[in-house]
């Protein structure tokens, strides 16, 4: 899955976003004015299971973890995955804004998805252990530092 977002400087005229058929194809215009011959690859498609492009925090969740959240409450092992360069959104698509409710990210929603699921489950014990990384310049980091998971020095031990 990937998410775009336009901004001001976006690549619209050499970016096709397809979202029906999940393809996002790259077109680099060839310099002709060198008069030579450019046998350069001028084009690359891509395919992706969902594109969401411009998408809103509340489509993205839909999307990309609401499934991933249930199947997690019925015992399943489950995981978020963010990837990206820096500054492409993934920060805000995981945590969100923290002053406007309706602009929370993955991590908010899926928290208060797991409590409401497991809110009304009164014949079963649940035990919720969470753990928030962030993986950068080969070096894991625990977002949690207070937790009771290992910490990324406990971690990198055990490479």
């Amino acid at each position: 899955m990937i998410r775009t977002r336009p901004t001001a400087d976006f690549a619209s005229k050499n970016l096709i976003i397809d979202q029906a058929k999940g393809s996002i194809e790259v077109r680099v215009v060839k310099d002709a004015s060198k008069g030579c011959v450019n046998n350069q690859t001028d084009a690359w498609k891509f395919n992706f299971e969902k594109i969401l492009h411009n998408a809103s925090q509340d489509e993205t969740y839909e999307a990309s973890a609401s499934e991933i959240i249930q199947s997690v409450v019925e015992g399943y092992n489950g995981t978020v995955l963010c990837y990206g360069q820096t500054g492409a959104g993934k920060t805000y698509t995981m945590t969100g804004s923290a002053t406007q409710f309706k602009y929370r990210g993955v991590v908010p929603r899926a928290i208060n998805q797991i409590f409401a699921l497991t809110s009304a489950r009164f014949d079963q014990q649940i035990t919720i252990r969470v753990s928030y990384s962030e993986i950068y310049n080969e070096r894991i980091r625990d977002l949690i530092p207070d937790s009771d998971s290992a910490t990324a020095a406990d971690m990198a031990k055990q490479d």
